[in-house]
């Protein structure tokens, strides 16, 4: 009976523990890259934009995006949080000299990849850049994303 009534609270314990596990991840894999620009116009800043697709907050203490654009690579170090349904962008430095063909990626503060674009060319130094349309479509496809006019910090929908 004492056995019983042991097993009985292990399997208590681990739903308890499985489902405080899959409540922290939920907010994990509902940030994507929304939108970026890698050839800004005046030889201005490159920058990310990313989107929450989720439902609740998430803290990005200690995620990365990293914008690798051969032989340079561009990595910027996240802070803050973003809103469900939230935008938020963050600038690389002012100092980088990248060639308009990019692919940018998102790293959670453990390392895991959580988003990656294909790679995209542009030269244009213009107020044009690649977004999803809609905001947070992910098919993993070329096609997620559209060269559009820029929309720093909100919607890709006019």
């Amino acid at each position: 009976k004492k056995m019983k009534h042991n097993c009985e609270m292990g399997i208590r314990a681990l739903l308890a523990f499985s489902g405080l596990l899959a409540i922290c991840s939920l907010g994990m894999g509902d940030v994507v890259i929304n939108e970026f620009e890698l050839s800004p116009p005046d030889n201005g800043t490159v920058w990310v934009e990313l989107y929450n697709t989720g439902d609740a907050a998430v803290d990005l203490t200690g995620w990365k995006i990293n914008i690798v654009d051969e032989p340079w690579q561009g990595p910027i170090l996240l802070k803050g949080s973003i809103e469900p349904k939230g935008f938020v962008a963050f600038d690389g430095q002012n100092t980088w000299t990248a060639t308009g063909n990019g692919t940018v990626f998102l790293y959670d503060a453990t390392g895991a990849e959580l988003d990656k674009t294909s790679q995209q060319n542009d030269n244009s130094h213009s107020d044009f850049t690649y977004g999803r349309l809609p905001d947070g479509k992910k098919t993993g496809t070329r096609a997620d994303f559209a060269f559009m006019m820029a929309s720093k910090g909100r919607s890709n929908v006019r």
